[in-house]
């Protein structure tokens, strides 16, 4: 007795320590609480975020804010027993917090090793909403029933209710019921339904996931979660229930905007990192990189689109967003292609491939080999089974050689490849890709439309990946600046592996794939199309503007087109548009390059007068050939084609292929191929 006495003695100072720090520190919370509800009553609200295109005009104001206050009276019965069924079906009868609840979930938790169910009451949500944040540590929580408790000790219970639905958030940017109603169906809360206040109050646990602009088929069954809810809970009649889950989902129609689907990803960005609470009650201004000259050529270029798809503009110089469409009709659909589509590129991939081959010393007259050709069970095709036999990459890149795309992958290797394209920005690559068919865009996961752009700024600044961005600027509503970015280019290739890409894919549109898409000013870019043509891309470029279309199916099914005669399109007109009051400035070629060179495609050596076959080329200075091709007036004794479209006779394709014709784009096409996965 004497020793439990002793060491009781002794640790005793150590025992009043853990009961008083506790308890000084809950003291501390609880007062900390009452000036956080003093400052929260003597405050008048404030105002959404405020969106600003480059040139500093208003392009949207994010959501409706906490909207119009309005007493609990005016707000249907219907409304308050829906929230409380599915939130807090014991909101009248707890303190503020529910031990049972509480109990439960930690249960549960334990069990599950993860976090599976929540206990939070309507007012313990009003806590976090007015005064924390949305991080989940236990100091928050602690803070949160704290916070709770003095709520409860505040108000009255239809007064928290009150609050709590003129405060929580329901998406799309609407705080408070009366927002909510306004924004998804086109009426004040005090006409809603019963059905619609089950509607709306399954929205509130997760807004992204109970949208019924993008996920109807969920928020309706998580609406006839809620009336089932309130039927268990005797709020409603069962024959009430069972009318109102067959009454069928009618939104609003969303207001447009001239730039939704950017609104929507600079909204997103936002979110995640300032949280709800502070983007659309904190009057943030934000200065995006979004062109509204830009934007309105975009819209215009897709709008006599009649298949889905989606195009960004990027600036090569600074990684900036000038432009973006995600879809063909924002009210239709407001899934966001340009950043959330992962499609396969076709070839429009190539020109990386191409790239590592310069990055390891190759030159635009290096031969490939564009012959049929087995590589351990893997066989590619070109298109119609056409073949042009040994000719320089140049040649191979202007007209989308699919067997000689894969002969270099398969030279080079696919390692190389690989790591020079997530160098340039192609950051869904997975190891599944390590393949051939990486040469003709077969990717497991694919690349997004915004992924690709940013892709293919080194190709036209001349070597550096700039980080894709939305925003420039954001300042809170006192002016201070939370966030400013100033552009800083990485070096991922070499200044003249740039140009001498880019000198390769303005043939693509001198006389390649793309030879009949004209923008009026020197361009280079890429055609792709996928097996069966389910996706179309074109993605090219000026020195000023990186732009990408996609078209493509949203449920993948085969399109009547090709990347060239469906995407490439409405890239040029777009480009047409958006630089028609810029000068037309070609890009700056390297000190160390020289230009102008004639090759013979067959031989890869200069070509005289007499050689048809030729095509204009660039080296770095001191590697071009000096030694001139053996041309004569008929190659091989079988007659010379003035067109290098027309294409050779080869021991591989005995009869030449037609000429083209831009308006079926039968062979200017890049040559889709059944063969897009090892």
């Amino acid at each position: 007795m004497a020793s439990l006495r002793n060491s009781i003695s002794r640790y005793r100072i150590l025992i009043a320590l853990l009961i008083v720090i506790p308890l000084a520190l809950l003291l501390g919370i609880y007062v900390r609480g009452w000036f956080l509800l003093r400052q929260f009553e003597n405050t008048s609200p404030m105002h959404a975020a405020t969106l600003l295109a480059d040139n500093g005009e208003i392009l949207a104001t994010l959501g409706e804010g906490p909207s119009r206050y309005i007493p609990l009276e005016t707000i249907p019965l219907d409304m308050q027993n829906a929230i409380v069924a599915i939130e807090d079906r014991w909101f009248y009868e707890h303190p503020g917090f529910n031990p049972v609840a509480i109990l439960r979930a930690i249960y549960v938790d334990i069990r599950a090793k993860r976090k599976v169910l929540g206990a939070s009451t309507i007012t313990q949500q009003l806590a976090k909403n007015l005064f924390l944040t949305s991080r989940k540590t236990l100091s928050r929580k602690i803070e949160e029933l704290v916070l709770a408790i003095i709520l409860e000790q505040r108000y009255t219970k239809d007064q928290i209710l009150e609050l709590y639905l003129n405060q929580i958030y329901f998406g799309k940017g609407s705080y408070g019921i009366e927002a909510a109603a306004r924004t998804y169906l086109g009426k004040s809360a005090s006409e809603l339904n019963l059905a619609d206040s089950a509607l709306l109050a399954a929205i509130p646990r997760s807004p992204s996931s109970y949208d019924p602009y993008i996920n109807p088929d969920l928020a309706l069954e998580r609406r006839n979660h809620v009336l089932e809810r309130m039927a268990a809970l005797d709020m409603i009649t069962e024959a009430s229930r069972a009318k109102a889950s067959a009454t069928p989902l009618r939104l609003s129609r969303l207001e447009r905007g001239p730039a939704p689907y950017f609104v929507d990803y600079v909204r997103k960005q936002l979110e995640d990192k300032y949280g709800s609470a502070l983007v659309y009650k904190g009057g943030l201004r934000v200065h995006t990189t979004l062109n509204m000259d830009y934007q309105a050529a975009a819209h215009a270029a897709f709008a006599a689109q009649e298949f889905q798809g989606a195009l960004v503009a990027v600036d090569p110089q600074t990684g900036g967003i000038r432009a973006m469409v995600g879809g063909r009709d924002y009210s239709a659909s407001q899934f966001n292609r340009a950043v959330l589509a992962y499609r396969q590129p076709g070839s429009a991939f190539k020109p990386f491939i191409y790239a590592a081959a310069l990055e390891d010393g190759w030159r635009q007259n290096t031969l490939v080999e564009d012959t049929p050709r087995e590589y351990a069970g893997y066989t590619p095709g070109n298109w119609q089974s056409q073949y042009w036999g040994p000719v320089v990459m140049k040649h191979a890149v202007a007209v989308s050689l699919n067997n000689a795309a894969v002969w270099t992958l398969h030279s080079i290797g696919v390692d190389k490849t690989i790591k020079l394209a997530k160098d340039m920005g192609i950051t869904s690559l997975v190891a599944e890709d390590r393949n051939l068919s990486l040469a003709l865009g077969g990717l497991t996961k694919g690349v997004t439309p915004l992924e690709l752009a940013g892709a293919f700024i080194p190709f036209a600044n001349g070597g550096s990946r700039y980080e894709v961005r939305a925003i420039q600027k954001v300042l809170d509503q006192d002016g201070r600046i939370l966030e400013e970015h100033q552009p800083r280019g990485v070096r991922v290739i070499t200044e003249t592996t740039a140009y001498l890409i880019t000198d390769m894919l303005k043939a693509v549109l001198e006389y390649g794939t793309g030879k009949h898409l004209s923008v009026n000013r020197p361009a280079a870019g890429k055609t792709g199309t996928t097996d069966e043509k389910i996706s179309l891309w074109f993605a090219g470029y000026t020195p000023s503007l990186v732009t990408v279309v996609y078209i493509g199916d949203d449920q993948r099914e085969p399109l009547p087109g090709y990347g060239s005669s469906l995407a490439g399109p409405v890239w040029a007109e777009f480009m047409g548009t958006a630089l028609a009051e810029e000068p037309p400035w070609d890009f700056p070629i390297p000190r160390d390059v020289v230009t102008g060179i004639p090759i013979h495609i067959f031989s890869g050596l200069l070509a005289s007068e007499e050689c048809e076959w030729a095509v204009d080329s660039a080296f770095i200075r001191g590697t071009e050939p000096t030694e001139y091709a053996p041309c004569s007036p008929e190659p091989g004794g079988s007659g010379q084609l003035s067109d290098p479209l027309e294409g050779p006779k080869t021991e591989y394709n005995p009869t030449p292929p037609k000429p083209p014709n831009p308006s079926t784009d039968e062979l200017v096409e890049d040559s889709p191929t059944d063969l897009l996965v090892q």
